[in-house]
């Protein structure tokens, strides 16, 4: 078996060489793939405990990545449902491979699903602002601006990583009028006092609780706030794949990057803090679009339980 390959994956992960909450769950989705494709373990029982601990090692490598940990529980879920059909290693292998494959076209399938239900809705705007990189946010952005004569977007650039130019980019490739602003830059501009009149926010999110809580980029919140006080709307671009039915908002442990990211070469003696998310309070939100149309944070813990029930197993 390669071990080398799914120890590559993690380390990519890691070094944030892989990011964005959906190539982090396709990585560990493909590092399962791998395992089950050329591990050599004859034995059914720890062949299984092995791939579903190769799984949990890679969507854990990072915190914050529920999607990514829901493809392991979606695996093991659906194969613990059929485990006693199975008559031999090869068919075990054949199916949990079908499984890995089942996630990754549900998450593919939740960001059509979201244009496809959300847009209608949100088709009247002209003026937005988004932060950080988030696919299916800009793919929204994209669909909004189809057909418009007159559309602007204002992105943050994101620091200290910059994914904001990333946005930017493939924002501009599309051929739509794009403004980079710096993130201290970002609240003035939602509250109507920058270049372009901000009339809505989009932003994708890593991580969603069952009580309405979202956890995105740092800065967040500061232009949820903003939006708020402006009386403009706040929706999070993101499928339910991302909730994290275990925790509520009270408990959530927050990635913190090395310090290096903001100074490299600092002064001796300075103190640094560098959080990579922060929570989204639901009372910010106007609402989630997702696979399932645009809901209300208060609504998330019901309809997850009706629409994906092996997350709960």
């Amino acid at each position: 078996m390669s071990v080398k390959q799914i120890l590559d994956i993690e380390k990519e992960i890691k070094d944030l060489n892989i990011q964005g909450a959906t190539n982090v769950a396709i990585a560990t989705v493909e590092g399962m793939k791998i395992f089950i494709e050329e591990s050599n373990v004859t034995d059914k029982e720890l062949f299984y405990k092995e791939l579903i601990r190769v799984g949990d090692k890679l969507a854990k490598a990072r915190l914050n990545e529920p999607l990514a940990q829901n493809a392991v529980k979606y695996v093991s879920y659906t194969f613990k449902k059929h485990f006693s059909d199975l008559h031999s290693l090869n068919d075990m292998k054949q199916q949990l491979n079908a499984y890995c494959d089942e996630y990754l076209f549900k998450i593919s399938d939740s960001k059509r699903a979201i244009i496809d239900l959300g847009v209608p809705s949100v088709k009247k705007y002209n003026n937005v602002l988004t932060h950080c990189h988030s696919s299916t946010a800009v793919a929204v952005i994209k669909e909004i601006a189809q057909e418009k004569t007159s559309f602007e977007t204002v992105c943050t650039e994101t620091r200290p990583r910059f994914q904001g130019r990333i946005t930017a980019k493939g924002l501009l490739d599309a051929g739509i009028s794009t403004t980079l602003i710096a993130d201290s830059a970002a609240e003035s501009f939602a509250i109507g006092r920058g270049s372009v009149p901000i009339e809505v926010l989009f932003i994708g999110c890593d991580e969603i609780t069952l009580d309405g809580y979202c956890i995105n980029k740092i800065g967040s919140w500061g232009l949820a706030t903003a939006m708020k006080f402006a009386n403009r709307p706040v929706y999070v671009v993101s499928p339910l794949l991302k909730v994290n039915p275990s925790i509520t908002h009270k408990e959530i442990s927050i990635e913190i990057r090395e310090s290096t990211e903001l100074w490299s070469e600092a002064p001796k003696g300075l103190k640094m803090f560098n959080p990579a998310f922060e929570i989204v309070d639901k009372d910010l939100i106007t609402g989630f679009m997702t696979e399932f149309g645009i809901i209300k944070p208060e609504e998330i813990k019901d309809i997850v339980k009706v629409k994906y029930p092996w997350l709960f197993e």
